[in-house]
């Protein structure tokens, strides 16, 4: 039995998955430094001074809110742990051509919207509340957002590294699939409130893109 050593390895992989997407918050790339200096206890200088952004800031048009900021720290994790499952995903063998596809397109539709929304992170750092927020959109969300809507457990995750094809892809899509449902019931807050024109416009994009995701996935899905 060899099960003792898996489940190390397993575990060992969701640790370093964990530590990847604190890294990946800033565009850090994993082993050129370690977490603690990529997220700092205190919020990021406004000129970007330390971090990884390699772009100029973004321009501020309007107030930037709490809610602004939220919004784009939380659609940063989102994003991160939707490029850690679909990659996931295609280390498997024997992946159908439509589950490939799709976790393909997922990776190449995050790069540049996720280069988006680290320039804001970075250029809106005034507007990041000093404690997690109660309530409003991301109440309850904890330091980590781990706690958001959607985002997947240790054990459904664990369940997709098991899982092999065909299993692997059906693991797939239910997670993501629910992960989606997250972003959408975070988009509809913050569209329900007054974001700020950049905020508005990336979670109007994030509502098209989920539609689009939703008819693929229930292909996926079907029996």
């Amino acid at each position: 039995m060899r099960r003792p050593k898996t489940v190390a390895v397993l575990a060992a992989a969701i640790v370093a998955a964990v530590a990847g997407a604190a890294l990946a918050l800033l565009g850090v790339p994993v082993g050129e430094t370690s977490p603690a200096d990529a997220m700092p206890s205190t919020r990021p200088s406004p000129d970007g001074e330390g971090t990884a952004a390699s772009t100029p800031p973004a321009e501020v048009d309007g107030a930037v809110t709490a809610d602004d900021y939220c919004y784009v720290e939380a659609m940063i994790y989102y994003r991160v742990k939707e490029e850690e499952l679909a990659q996931t995903l295609l280390r498997k063998d024997d992946i159908g051509p439509a589950a490939e596809a799709f976790a393909q397109r997922v990776l190449g539709e995050d790069v540049s919207e996720l280069d988006g929304l680290r320039e804001w992170y970075v250029s809106w750092a005034s507007a990041r509340p000093l404690e997690p927020p109660a309530d409003g959109p991301c109440g309850g969300h904890g330091s980590d957002h781990a706690q958001m809507p959607g985002m997947p457990s240790w054990s459904a995750e664990q369940s997709l590294v098991d899982a092999q094809a065909p299993e692997a892809e059906r693991r797939y899509a239910e997670i993501v699939r629910d992960q989606n449902a997250g972003m959408v019931a975070l988009v509809t807050l913050i569209l329900d409130g007054d974001p700020h024109p950049d905020v508005r416009a990336s979670a109007e994009d994030v509502l098209e893109r989920e539609q689009t995701d939703a008819a693929l996935l229930a292909a996926l899905l079907a029996p």
